[in-house]
């Protein structure tokens, strides 16, 4: 019960305003997003460390904005050699940063990411794990990002890697985790992470391992 409570309020919140001013289109939306993300989600568990990753994006399997509609963009965990093998699978919400002053480049987007080997595509599962950053852009236009060189802030848990009966359902539990990274990330203790030095610094290789072309690092909050 506590922790539908702050549902409940949410709705209550948008049906007051409502009937103190009428229906407003803009708020409308905005709440009917909100309250639906928070019902149907469980709410996201901060990371009892920060992954930081930076790397190339490789090609991966043209899954994310060709075949499920989401602009991707992915992280072999080869890149980093084993330093993601005590990493578990599923499905993270996160900052990510494309390097470059191009459109979109050079500013903090929101993710959505999975960690894992994409079991539902039965007989096409990634050879290795892999980091597909699903990111939540707020202009059109960044749809490719292959061998650009992206930074990757990793500081939320949204639910476990799971094999979907249908490419249907797949599509839908994405869809869900973006919402869900997308509500989160703008509150505590997720949007500080927002202007880490990490994703903006000029250069940046990562504490735990790794060079100029490809490191990472883990950190206590």
């Amino acid at each position: 019960m506590t922790a539908l409570l702050p549902r409940l309020l949410m709705i209550a919140f948008c049906l007051s305003h409502v009937l103190a001013f009428g229906p407003s289109p803009a708020l409308s939306r905005r709440c009917l997003t909100s309250t639906a993300t928070r019902l149907f989600s469980t709410a996201p568990k901060p990371l009892d460390q920060i992954i930081r990753l930076r790397g190339s994006v490789d090609e991966g399997y043209g899954r994310g904005g060709k075949k499920l509609g989401f602009p991707t963009a992915n992280l072999p965990s080869s890149l980093f050699q084993n330093a993601l093998e005590e990493v578990p699978t599923g499905v993270y919400m996160g900052y990510a940063w494309i390097e470059g002053t191009d459109s979109g480049r050079g500013m903090p987007q929101k993710a959505a990411v999975n960690v894992g080997y994409s079991p539902t595509f039965e007989g096409k599962e990634n050879k290795e794990k892999i980091v597909e950053a699903h990111l939540i852009l707020e202009e059109e236009g960044m749809t490719d990002f292959y061998h650009e060189v992206m930074r990757l802030s990793l500081i939320g848990f949204l639910r476990p890697e799971k094999k979907f009966d249908a490419f249907p359902d797949l599509v839908a539990a994405i869809t869900n985790d973006i919402a869900t990274a997308k509500e989160y990330l703008d509150e505590d203790p997720f949007v500080s992470s927002k202007t880490d030095s990490f994703l903006s610094s000029e250069t940046w290789i990562g504490q735990d391992g790794g060079d100029d072309k490809a490191s990472w690092e883990f950190q206590d909050w």
